[in-house]
């Protein structure tokens, strides 16, 4: 009889994935300043691409942090619900995630949809993401199926925050369809190598 896998080292797999995908959307929405040839040869200007340097790697800091937060915290909640053999609190959850009202429904829709995939993966037997994965889900089409429910749901909690935000500031909506499309993009990339194996 196999030994089964502990839910700690599933649950490092999941969270490492969590943050390769937190990674590559910070680096398709925050623009990394460039070091130009003068720049070097001139040292006030290098000064100068030292701070802008120096703020990128600040915002990118604090975006992967805000980005994963959500994500980490139902994964946790996730991880002691199994070792305790007990279900999610949703509500706790949402209440601890401080949602404005008009996006709460939004937010609880893709809390209890990331918790169920969490719960999947961590039930299932395998050391790395692919193989949880392969376990879970047997072929790419069910994966995506359950990565296309939660982009739509994350979107759909976008959409129902954007309000929140200034309406003439285009920064802030492009950001946003920056997020989604490089989150929709690494999943389908992910997905076709996990089930290429």
């Amino acid at each position: 009889m196999k030994t089964p896998i502990p839910l700690a080292e599933k649950y490092g797999a999941i969270l490492e994935n969590e943050r390769v995908l937190t990674s590559h959307v910070a680096g398709e929405v925050i623009d990394k300043p460039r070091l130009s040839l003068w720049m070097i040869m001139m040292p006030i200007f290098f000064v100068f691409y030292y701070f802008q340097f120096q703020r990128y790697k600040n915002g990118l800091r604090s975006f992967k942090r805000d980005f994963i937060r959500t994500r980490e915290h139902v994964l946790d909640a996730a991880l002691q619900a199994a070792a305790n053999n007990q279900e999610i609190n949703i509500e706790e959850l949402v209440a601890a995630g401080n949602a404005p009202e008009q996006a709460r429904e939004a937010y609880r829709s893709l809390i209890a949809e990331l918790a169920a995939f969490y719960q999947t993966l961590l039930e299932a037997e395998g050391h790395d993401y692919p193989s949880l994965v392969q376990v879970s889900y047997r072929k790419k089409s069910n994966y995506l199926i359950v990565l296309n429910k939660i982009t739509l749901l994350e979107h759909q909690l976008n959409r129902a925050l954007l309000p929140g935000f200034d309406p003439g500031d285009e920064r802030t909506t492009l950001a946003v369809e920056t997020i989604e499309k490089s989150t929709a993009n690494f999943r389908r990339s992910q997905a076709k190598e996990v089930f290429a194996r």
